[in-house]
């Protein structure tokens, strides 16, 4: 068992001028593994926080080419649920159904959050939109399992270290 004593001690000596910090025992892979996970989470945190601003600025009328808004609603969910699943695997290890559920029912949640919340600056709630941003996180889950494989080799990550994380 670890001495939490002797850790402080180290933690303790560390000095400031010193660039490195104290060891952590973590192996280069281990590291590169744990800021591209951190890095995976800070982009779902903030693609979250566009899509809520972008969905919230009061409308101005259309004054641009005619685009159907249920493709920006489908693409909109089904990138946050990548995101989301990635990084959220990245950091906990293998995802199983009740992840899989729970990124599900908050998608659909937040998707209605998101509609009614559009009424107070003057845009419109539509169950189409709320329609499209369903269909876009169930689509978000279908396409992450499809291509998970693909983001483990780009990664540089197996199946039996994410079991590791479990």
């Amino acid at each position: 068992m670890a001495n939490p004593l002797s850790d402080f001690r180290r933690f303790a000596n560390f000095k400031m001028h010193d660039s490195s910090p104290p060891s952590n025992d973590r192996s280069p892979r281990e590291s590169r593994f744990r800021r591209i996970a951190s890095r995976a989470r800070t982009l779902a945190i903030f693609y979250f926080l566009l899509l809520f601003a972008g969905t919230h600025i009061p409308s101005i009328g259309h004054s641009g080419p005619s685009f159907n808004d249920k493709w920006g609603h489908f693409g909109g969910y089904l990138v946050l649920t990548l995101c989301i699943l990635a990084g959220w695997e990245l950091t906990i290890g293998r995802l199983h159904a009740r992840h899989y559920f729970a990124v599900w029912l908050a998608g659909v949640v937040y998707g209605a959050f998101d509609e009614w919340t559009q009424i107070p600056v003057g845009r419109t709630c539509d169950m189409n939109d709320w329609a499209a941003d369903t269909i876009g996180v169930l689509c978000g889950i279908i396409l992450y399992q499809i291509f998970r494989p693909m983001l483990f080799a780009i990664v540089g990550v197996s199946e039996e270290d994410l079991d590791k994380r479990d």
